[in-house]
């Protein structure tokens, strides 16, 4: 088994989780493209894993991995932040040397 590029934190979890039950979804899927004005931004989806993607269970949904995403994501935490406003996921990323000003985007 391949180690697991990104971690997921509990909370992050919780609400993939939440979204995958309400979506009927059982993969959640994550990659880094090309894009944003900082040059790099995350792509998450509830999409099946393509046949190269690192895949795990993570309680009950599967997060898949773009393999060409591995370098850029390797050591990153994937969190949640709940709340009124601003709720939603953010990644930590020990790559990103800067982030754009609206935050969707990063440098690496």
């Amino acid at each position: 088994m391949e180690s697991r590029p990104i971690e997921i934190t509990p909370k992050a979890r919780d609400e993939i989780q939440r979204l995958a039950a309400i979506r009927g979804a059982s993969h959640f899927r994550i990659a880094v493209t090309r894009g944003g004005c900082a040059g790099w931004e995350y792509q998450i989806d509830f999409a099946a894993a393509q046949p190269d993607d690192i895949e795990w269970q993570e309680g009950e949904i599967r997060i898949a991995v773009d393999r060409a995403s591995v370098t850029r994501l390797q050591g990153a935490i994937l969190d949640y932040q709940g709340g009124l406003t601003g709720a939603g996921f953010r990644f930590r990323n020990p790559h990103a040397r800067g982030t754009c000003g609206c935050g969707t985007s990063f440098e690496a």
